[in-house]
């Protein structure tokens, strides 16, 4: 957890007046939030100027009629754009009161008090979600720094947006993009407290002001909000799924600037997608020189392939009824002038977020598909397929272009999809693999066990082979509950016509146990390391002699 023992102490002035960008706020505009019975949750001192409240005559907790008589209230539900009612103040001066509904916050009104202002422009709602937008930010940024702060508490902005929203867009089209955003929408409204404020800024992209809240509260929030998120949302008629992750700051002694509190946010957003998606981080100063270095890494990335740094290597797969060499799977490798051999862990997630995957994994295919032309007829190579790639318009016809550019029966190409291709659209997928099985092109379900996979996807979807993550293989990971799950999954795989193999396998005893639970092949250090495209042809004469 985040420790603000240095920090809290000296924001309880946060609220101080100041003449910073949140201020100019203060000059123009009066604030009143009312819950949807018409009580007063809370009136900054301008509004209480208004009214003559003087001030120890706080209004928070009295009906909304009694502390301004003759001021409608709308009704309960999102606010018609434009709805506005009318205040007199003590001295008998009326004012525009341009109201928003919030959710869980109820209603919040703005009151123009200077004429030169206009309340309707400064907090509008976002038309999609109706949640407030972009516009909102500087008024509800300034009621927040209002409110001043509290012992053991802290002012904290959240920054999100949303894994996995393109692919919704691109399958499914903008009207259900939209719908998605309706709903997550409503779920982030019902994730925080009365006292927060979510906005949208704009796209997929989420805003929320936490105000007073304890650093331990605000991660139990943030993590509700990603569990939220994570569950499945029900679109025209299709079940989709995304993600989210949560990027954190807090508002910092004497800071009026909501520009750089976001900023923050957002860098620290940036490490949770970074770190793996589907968590929160808070904003530390390390991390702008990581996103730094991301950024240039990225550079490097878009030139990568231009200046030919790209290579392959293969590790091969044994087949238990045939005791050989059954395939390679391509494994693609970075080689940098300076960094020398970069991770594809470091590189291939950039790759996805740019969407180079597209170039990057078209030319893995094609050159994959030529190398295997070099090898003997009966040996497959299997390429991994991005599911950027996967849901991209036009792959199948990229895997048809380079089956015939090199001349590589389709029989001996497998593409390896993740479990995350199959989150997605499920009448996008099943149609695309279906296609490409129509080609003849095998298909394999990769890291079967991770995340949330069922058996059931080995039922539902049309796939020749199915690889048991290593971490069912390996010690100290691999107990008794996992043999009985490998025993399962080997058994049902056979009864479909599927071959099932053990990725990971390094030891002979490992290689012995995933025999007799019914793998049909391996694949793992003990067998073969990846070895560079020049050195196969060694490599399969000296296997085809090893004993096992």
């Amino acid at each position: 957890m985040l420790d603000l023992s240095k920090t809290l102490p000296t924001m309880r002035s946060a609220g101080a007046r100041s003449s910073g960008p949140a201020r100019a706020f203060e000059a123009s505009f009066a604030l009143v939030n009312v819950d949807t019975s018409g009580r007063v949750i809370f009136a900054d001192p301008k509004f209480c100027a208004l009214l003559g409240l003087g001030g120890g005559d706080d209004p928070a907790g009295r009906a909304f009629r009694d502390v301004a008589p003759g001021t409608a209230l709308p009704g309960a539900g999102p606010v018609p754009a434009g709805f506005a009612s009318i205040l007199t103040d003590a001295e008998g001066r009326e004012h525009s009161v341009a109201w928003t509904f919030t959710g869980p916050n109820g209603f919040v009104g703005l009151i123009a008090t200077d004429a030169s202002a206009d309340a309707r422009s400064a907090f509008t709602l976002d038309e999609l979600t109706g949640l407030p937008n972009r516009a909102a930010l500087i008024p509800a940024f300034g009621a927040m720094l209002e409110r001043g702060s509290m012992p053991d508490t802290a002012h904290v902005a959240a920054c999100l947006d949303l894994d996995r929203f393109k692919r919704v867009n691109d399958s499914l089209g903008h009207a259900a993009g939209d719908e998605l955003l309706r709903k997550v929408a409503k779920r982030l409204s019902g994730s925080i407290r009365p006292s927060d404020v979510v906005l949208r800024m704009g796209g997929d992209e989420f805003t929320i002001l936490f105000a007073n809240c304890r650093p331990e509260l605000v991660e139990s929030l943030a993590t509700r909000i990603i569990d939220v998120i994570s569950r499945s949302f029900v679109v025209h008629g299709h079940q989709v799924s995304v993600g989210t992750s949560v990027g954190l700051a807090i508002l910092q002694p004497g800071e009026t600037d909501v520009a750089d509190l976001l900023r923050r946010a957002d860098v620290a957003l940036y490490q949770s997608k970074n770190a793996g998606r589907g968590r929160f981080s808070w904003f530390e100063e390390g991390m702008l020189a990581a996103l730094n270095e991301r950024r240039l890494l990225e550079t490097e990335l878009r030139k990568a392939l231009l200046l030919d740094q790209f290579e392959l290597a293969y590790q091969a797969q044994f087949d238990f009824g045939t005791d050989s060499v059954s395939g390679f799977e391509a494994l693609i490798r970075w080689r940098h002038p300076v960094r020398g051999l970069v991770s594809p862990a470091a590189f291939i997630p950039i790759a996805e977020e740019t969407r180079e995957i597209l170039k990057i994994g078209a030319w893995v295919l094609e050159q994959a598909c030529r190398m295997a032309m070099t090898w003997p007829a009966g040996i497959t190579v299997a390429v991994n397929v991005s599911p950027v790639q996967f849901e991209a318009e036009g792959f199948v016809e990229s895997v048809r272009a380079a089956l015939t550019a090199s001349g590589l029966p389709p029989t001996r190409l497998e593409l390896e999809l993740t479990e995350s291709v199959l989150l997605t659209n499920d009448d996008l997928v099943i149609e695309r693999m279906h296609a490409l099985r129509d080609l003849g092109v095998r298909l394999s379900l990769d890291d079967f066990g991770t995340g949330y996979s069922s058996l059931n996807y080995l039922r539902k979807y049309p796939f020749n082979k199915v690889k048991i993550d290593q971490s069912f293989v390996r010690e100290p990971f691999a107990d008794e509950n996992a043999h009985h799950i490998v025993t399962a999954v080997a058994g049902l795989g056979a009864s479909m016509g599927m071959t099932v193999i053990a990725e990971g396998v390094e030891t002979e005893e490992q290689l012995d146990r995933i025999r007799g639970q019914g793998c049909s092949a391996a694949q793992g250090y003990l067998l073969s390391r990846p070895i560079p495209a020049a050195d196969i042809a060694t490599y399969l004469a000296a296997s085809s002699t090893r004993e096992r």
